[in-house]
């Protein structure tokens, strides 16, 4: 019976140490007959939790590097082009709420935060001319600008850790209809985050002033969100979120919505 005791008291060390239920010891009298297997056991289990510290450790530091290397990123974009000052923060809190009224598990939601804050970045490869320019773009200036996806992803999967959401940045100027760029997928061949943040960045691009014309009326912007559903945006995510955006802020701008 005391041998049977023992033996269970190592295995329940050992799988309490893979359920990560915390610190565990275990401690096995030297009259026992299983001290040298316990205090063998005893020493692996120290041995792992030092391991999972460590890799703990580790992780932290690669996610404050990431974050360090976000942060730098758009603050070059945001000096390189006042147009867009405060855009990407505001594509992700549009696509932060809209991924969690789909119900999206919170990796999808962190996944697609961090995918719309990025989404614009590879335009820090096109010339300041171009994206500052007050009139309508040229067709040659028009196929640089529509580079940007291509190069964000190129940024984006040299980040340790956000390689997997290199390919939702990439889709995020595809359309439903399959008319956009730059593969041209449509329907389910785009990835849900990048039709997610297709809504939002369009959202808060006709709601924003830039020089060469006047920003939207959030009603318009909603009314245009719909008439596109189908066409350049997924209609069943247009529907959601015209919907979650009315019952959320009404036909007003957010708080945060820069004037």
């Amino acid at each position: 019976m005391a041998r049977k005791k023992t033996v269970a008291h190592i295995v329940e060390a050992i799988e309490a140490l893979f359920s990560r239920r915390g610190p565990v010891t275990l401690q096995i009298p030297k009259s026992d007959e299983f001290y040298e297997l316990g205090q063998a056991v005893a020493k692996l289990i120290e041995r792992f939790q030092i391991a999972q510290h460590t890799i703990f450790l580790l992780n932290q530091q690669v996610r404050k590097n990431n974050r360090d290397a976000i942060m730098a990123l758009v603050e070059a974009l945001n000096a390189k082009d006042p147009n867009t000052y405060g855009h990407s923060e505001r594509v992700s809190i549009y696509s932060l709420m809209l991924a969690e009224k789909m119900g999206l598990s919170s990796e999808e939601i962190d996944d697609i935060a961090i995918a719309s804050y990025l989404h614009d970045i590879g335009k820090i490869g096109i010339p300041e001319a171009i994206l500052n320019k007050p009139g309508r773009l040229t067709t040659e200036e028009f196929e640089l600008i529509k580079s940007h996806p291509r190069l964000s992803c190129k940024i984006i999967a040299q980040i340790p850790n956000l390689t997997h959401i290199a390919s939702m940045v990439k889709h995020h100027h595809e359309r439903f209809d399959g008319a956009g760029y730059p593969d041209g997928l449509r329907g389910d061949q785009i990835p849900l985050g990048s039709k997610i943040i297709a809504i939002a960045d369009s959202f808060d691009a006709m709601t924003s002033l830039r020089s060469y014309r006047s920003a939207f009326e959030v009603r318009e912007a909603l009314d245009e969100i719909k008439r596109c559903a189908g066409g350049q945006f997924d209609p069943d995510l247009a529907e959601i979120f015209v919907d979650t955006y009315r019952k959320v802020y009404g036909d007003r701008s957010p708080s945060y919505k820069a004037s």
